[in-house]
């Protein structure tokens, strides 16, 4: 059991948990060799019984320890120590950040200046760039990995999921690994991440510090992938500068080839886009410390952004069951599987919500439903538009073995019943349209903006309306 005062390898004192995820927890520590404060984060104990865990926790320590910059939360040791009681606890020590994660900015100040926006921005490109250059592809930029100091530097943190040729074995084929909220489009449809694919994420970061919130919100991690992959951001804010919409709007192009060529040249289009005005630091509250998610975070959530990460597979718990999703994750957790374009993209929920974006919790479903097994959701909205193959594939999956499909045609236009509580029993009727019918996410969710399904809207450019053609 992990308690103040506990000592790893030795050497590093505990002194304070300062956060919690679904992997395990980030405490402040002192290194009693060198005097200094450092954040130690700690595996789970009973994570260090997979394999796989353990050999992805002693990759990030191999990937960020090859990194030296600036803009980058600095390795300083990696270890594995037997604990009082029985077990083994792995940990990684880092770079103790006095400041806060950006999630925890955006939660108390709501949005950011485009000056602000934009310098924050260039500096975690600055970052990306000094990555991408190693061959390190980060896979999951989001507010609560870009932690700011008091003096407004920017650094980038948690390489737990990122690829390099030291992991490349560890990713299983076909899935994805991030967030869904800030996925690429190219990753939300199965294809591999690429440098471009992390410059697409910190686009939707700037979106979110210019607006206030992100362009889309869900409890589905399906529906929010599939918004990233077809949809138009709503518009930012009309007083947003033309120069600063232009640098997010190629950040967030749904074409990678159309983003910039390399994370150096979005940090120089973000300076120049900054300008003079850049004279003040974003701020943040001092003596704040911390690493990744330095303070608690609100009840409920954890130490990431989002409540749909995509990533590992925990020891497997019953949770609610949702169409598409297969259930992985223990411990409060929640892995869902979504198949996009026949590929299957692991999409795990470890509780962790971002304090700036406001993501909703679990799916929720009556004890019945989870104890017994026998019954599972449709939801409507996610299934119109979508393929007759992706649609049987989810319902297959889902438990859902007796499936009709009516009508000519490759697209769902709609499907009977839906809802929550369906018995897997029951024979779903999916009536089929040879036109893929309009996404009604957008109108019936409430969510600000139309979508992409309009022709004339260039999918690629975030102005909403105003791009169309």
């Amino acid at each position: 059991m992990l308690s103040p005062g506990t000592m790893l390898g030795g050497r590093y004192r505990l002194d304070s948990r300062i956060a919690s995820g679904g992997m395990g927890d980030v405490w402040k520590a002192t290194d009693s060799v060198l005097g200094r404060t450092v954040a130690v984060k700690i595996l789970l104990p009973s994570l260090m019984e997979d394999p796989g865990f353990a050999e992805r926790f002693r990759a990030e320590a191999r990937v960020v320890a090859t990194l030296s910059h600036h803009n980058i939360v600095r390795v300083y040791d990696y270890g594995e120590s037997d604990l009082d009681g029985g077990g083994k606890a792995a940990y990684l020590v880092m770079e103790f950040i006095e400041g806060e994660a950006l999630s925890k900015v955006l939660q108390t100040q709501g949005r950011l200046s485009p000056a602000q926006t934009m310098v924050l921005m260039a500096q975690a490109a600055d970052a990306l760039d000094e990555a991408h250059r190693a061959g390190i592809i980060h896979r999951d930029v989001k507010p609560g990995n870009l932690m700011v100091k008091p003096n407004g530097t920017v650094l980038l943190a948690d390489f737990g999921i990122a690829r390099s040729a030291q992991s490349t074995n560890l990713t299983m084929a076909g899935s994805v690994l991030g967030t869904a909220a800030y996925i690429s489009p190219e990753q939300a449809n199965g294809l591999p991440a690429t440098p471009q694919s992390d410059q697409y994420s910190l686009g939707v970061v700037a979106y979110q510090c210019l607006q206030g919130r992100r362009p889309w919100d869900s409890d589905n991690p399906l529906e929010l992938a599939m918004r990233h992959a077809r949809d138009t951001p709503p518009p930012l804010p009309p007083d947003t500068p033309p120069a600063v919409l232009s640098v997010i709007q190629r950040a967030m192009s749904k074409d990678p080839g159309q983003r910039f060529p390399t994370a150096l040249d979005f940090a120089n289009a973000a300076r120049a886009a900054a300008g003079d005005q850049a004279t003040s630091p974003v701020p943040v509250s001092p003596g704040t410390s911390g690493f990744t998610a330095a303070a608690t975070p609100p009840p409920g959530r954890g130490l990431d952004d989002d409540a749909t990460k995509v990533g590992m597979q925990l020891p497997p718990k019953a949770p609610p069951k949702r169409v598409g999703l297969y259930a992985m994750l223990g411990a409060g957790a929640l892995a869902l599987v979504l198949i996009v374009g026949g590929l299957f993209i692991a999409l795990a929920n470890n509780g962790d919500g971002d304090p700036g974006g406001g993501d909703g919790g679990q799916p929720t479903a009556s004890d019945s439903a989870v104890d017994n097994g026998d019954t599972a959701a449709i939801d409507r909205n996610t299934f119109i538009g979508m393929s007759r193959q992706d649609a049987d594939a989810a319902l297959q999956a889902a438990g859902f073995t007796q499936v009709q499909f009516l009508g000519r045609g490759n697209w769902v236009s709609e499907i009977n019943p839906s809802g929550e509580n369906i018995p897997k029993a029951t024979v779903i009727k999916v009536t089929l349209s040879l036109q893929r019918p309009s996404n009604p996410n957008p109108g019936d969710s409430g969510n600000p903006g139309g979508g992409s399904d309009d022709p004339t809207v260039n999918p690629s450019c975030i102005l909403g309306p105003l791009c169309k053609n």
